[in-house]
């Protein structure tokens, strides 16, 4: 058991109730009050992102590192956003060679971003804001919540460098999530009753396992190869639990409604790589058996991220998800409702949300690109990609997947060489290249 558990909310909370039962319900498990602690930052304001806060955690914790905390014996249990900024304070402390967490569990963590985070700069967001009494709606952090942001996507890609490097072992990660999206306020926007979520966060994306793959567009054909696959941590789906509300992973737990508390304890009790495995397995198998009793439910994501080969963005493009023969009609079916969904800051970073079942089924699968420049003499040629021998699949069930696209820019029209002669004309003007 960890000496000292650390709470840290998610996006939007305004109160130390956020975190319902969970830390009175530690202190009858024989905890003391002294080693229990909760966090409280303000996510609302406009100008804060998730680098802000994470660099604020590091402040808080080394001020009771001061006192006699001992990160390396803590345990950081992390709910919607709190998830990515917990990760990304425990990076920056790999890479500055401090201690980090013997445990992290992820509880209903934003981890791959949130259907949420458009919805939350709209002008309804900013009129509930203003009624709630708040400084803003927390731009900032939706930018960073947003799917496919330059935070997420160099977050998950460091995440992954460090656990394939090992130096995330001493850190033991676990993430959970419900799938109740039928309260009646949830009805409201499509966004809040996506199939496969908690209402707020998809399955797939709470989940800490996820692929990254690599575009490689001189290959011949152009393939999609395995870049990185990163190393299981134990996932599991708490039926019948919400994103917060009379239903939350955090507000309805209680005497009688245990789940999440009770997987909790179950990984605070790993001290070692045999317990991990045991964990693993034993949350595979729950996993699968709700995976059988609601296969509508079970999604993956796919998040494109396209630039040039000078790594420059493209946010000007198309990208249709095919069969091998390039059919994109059946797969079209397979797409969950209102995709795909462009990032609002950089239109390179487009993310599909899949049904699993219907999606694999019709595998192999290709990936048609058409990108454009905005410049009648600079252009990107139209490409198919299809998957390399390495890969299985595109996707995974409940996972994400990221996909890291090269397109080659051609400029050849830009330019030109004319040979000298004495009658050439070298007063005329360009455009058209002479």
């Amino acid at each position: 058991m960890p000496q000292t558990v650390v709470f840290v909310h998610g996006y939007s909370v305004r109160s130390l109730g956020a975190y319902g039962s969970l830390p009175s319900m530690l202190i009858t498990e024989g905890m003391e009050e002294a080693d229990v602690v909760l966090s409280a930052f303000d996510s609302l304001d406009n100008q804060v992102t998730c680098d802000d806060l994470a660099a604020g955690l590091e402040d808080r914790v080394q001020a009771l590192e001061a006192e006699g905390l001992k990160v390396d014996a803590s345990a950081f249990v992390v709910h919607s956003t709190g998830a990515i900024v917990t990760r990304r304070w425990v990076l920056n402390r790999v890479a500055d060679g401090k201690s980090i967490p013997s445990h992290f569990v992820s509880m209903a963590g934003a981890n791959h971003g949130s259907t949420l985070a458009q919805l939350g700069v709209t002008i309804y967001a900013k009129i509930a804001r203003d009624l709630q009494g708040a400084n803003g709606v927390g731009q900032g952090v939706l930018v960073d919540l947003d799917y496919g942001s330059e935070f997420l996507r160099r977050l998950n890609c460091d995440w992954l460098k460090e656990t394939r490097d090992g130096t995330l072992a001493k850190c033991r990660s676990f993430s959970m999530i419900g799938d109740d999206h039928t309260a009646l306020q949830d009805q409201l926007f499509w966004q809040t009753h996506e199939l496969g979520s908690d209402s707020t966060v998809r399955i797939c994306s709470g989940n800490l396992n996820y692929s990254w793959l690599a575009a490689d567009p001189d290959a011949m054909p152009p393939l999609i190869n395995g870049s990185s696959v990163s190393v299981a941590a134990p996932h599991l789906i708490l039926h019948g639990f919400s994103h917060t509300g009379d239903l939350g992973v955090l507000d309805s737990v209680k005497p009688g409604r245990t789940d999440p508390f009770d997987a909790m304890m179950q990984a605070f009790r790993v001290v070692d790589d045999a317990g991990y495995e045991a964990v693993r397995n034993d949350w595979a198998k729950r996993t699968q058996t709700w995976i059988d009793g609601h296969p509508d439910d079970c999604s993956s994501m796919i998040v494109f991220h396209l630039t040039d080969e000078a790594g420059h963005p493209i946010g000007d493009n198309l990208i249709i998800l095919a069969d091998a023969a390039g059919n994109a009609t059946e797969l079209s079916n397979s797409l969950q409702k209102h995709q795909p969904i462009q990032n609002a800051s950089n239109g390179s970073a487009v993310s599909f949300y899949l049904k699993y079942r219907s999606f694999i089924g019709l595998q192999p699968h290709s990936v048609h690109i058409e990108a454009r420049s905005g410049s009648p003499i600079v252009d990107y040629h139209d490409i198919n990609y299809t998957l390399g021998p390495d890969l299985a699949a595109l996707v995974r069930p409940n996972e994400t997947t990221y996909v890291e696209v090269r397109l080659n820019r051609n400029a050849a029209g830009t330019y030109k060489l004319v040979p000298y002669s004495a009658g050439l004309d070298l007063e005329r003007q360009w455009p058209p290249l002479p």
